[in-house]
């Protein structure tokens, strides 16, 4: 009677056989595979093997965002060795590394950035950064968000975003031209379908005289009209501590609307407000106790 051998467990494949089964696929699927990865883990398949060494240099559509507490060096790392356009770019900066910001900005414009958002960490005795002009040069951006820094006036004939559908501004400063800055950046947006305002530090008009100022101040209405002009906006949110002169032009495409306040103008006209937004959807108006 014949005894069978015992059989074997099965061995993983070696190292060499792994290998050659990666280099079997296809490259463009190399590619997509590493394209899919978070920007950290992307890199890391360098070691996977050695067809794969750098293959995320140029996989397409690689998202850059990198995760609370990264170090900027990395960041700085890949950028110069990444080829493609850069779909998305996301950071957190501290304090001490405000400054890498104007060196990626213009990397990124040259690299067609489509979606860019850069935190800046703010609060007490931290001064914002101001932005180099340079952001206005990502003429690819379909969404810009920012928090914590000032932003310069425009070049001429750059003060918008032409495929811009998402705005998203937050603690956020325009120190050279005030309104008129943020009023020319929506206006010369067209496409903007979303349009998200908190908290923005805006200078109060100083052309008015002395005694109409205390009034104005003590009501909260020390600010410049200016007026937001997006006729295919969709979406629009507005949070303030005090009135800080906005008017909307009439919006023919609007779904949402929410704006919050703790101190309205006395001069409000709050129905041309609510005419302004006759056709939208779902409306939250936020007004504070009496």
């Amino acid at each position: 009677m014949e005894v069978s051998s015992p059989r074997r467990n099965s061995r993983p494949a070696p190292a060499e056989e792994s290998e050659t089964n990666l280099e079997s696929l296809p490259p463009e699927i190399h590619g997509r595979i590493v394209s899919l990865l978070p920007v950290r883990d992307a890199v890391r398949t360098s070691a996977v093997c050695r067809s794969w060494r750098r293959i995320w240099e140029s996989a397409p559509g690689l998202a850059h965002d990198w995760g609370y507490g990264a170090d900027p060096a990395h960041a700085d790392a890949v950028l110069a060795r990444y080829t493609r356009p850069v779909r998305s770019f996301g950071f957190h900066l501290h304090k001490p590394s405000f400054r890498r910001a104007d060196d990626w900005v213009p990397l990124l414009a040259g690299k067609e950035v489509q979606m860019l958002r850069l935190h800046f960490s703010y609060g007490r005795n931290i001064d914002p950064h101001y932005l180099d002009e340079s952001i206005f040069s990502c003429r690819d951006l379909t969404r810009l968000d920012l928090i914590g820094c000032e932003i310069p006036a425009a070049p001429v004939g750059l003060a918008g975003f032409p495929n811009l559908t998402e705005l998203y501004l937050y603690d956020v400063g325009f120190p050279d031209n005030g309104v008129r800055g943020l009023e020319a950046m929506i206006a010369e947006s067209p496409l903007l379908q979303l349009l998200w305002l908190d908290k923005l530090w805006l200078p109060e008009d100083e052309d008015e005289d002395e005694d109409e100022d205390e009034e104005e101040e003590e009501d909260g209405h020390g600010f410049e009209c200016w007026v937001i002009q997006a006729p295919n906006l969709r979406n629009l949110s507005i949070v303030c501590d005090d009135d800080n002169g906005w008017q909307i032009e009439e919006l023919l495409y609007i779904e949402k609307v929410e704006i919050s306040s703790d101190n309205y103008d006395t001069d409000r006209d709050f129905l041309k407000l609510l005419t302004s937004v006759a056709r939208v959807r779902e409306l939250c108006l936020k007004m504070p106790v009496s």
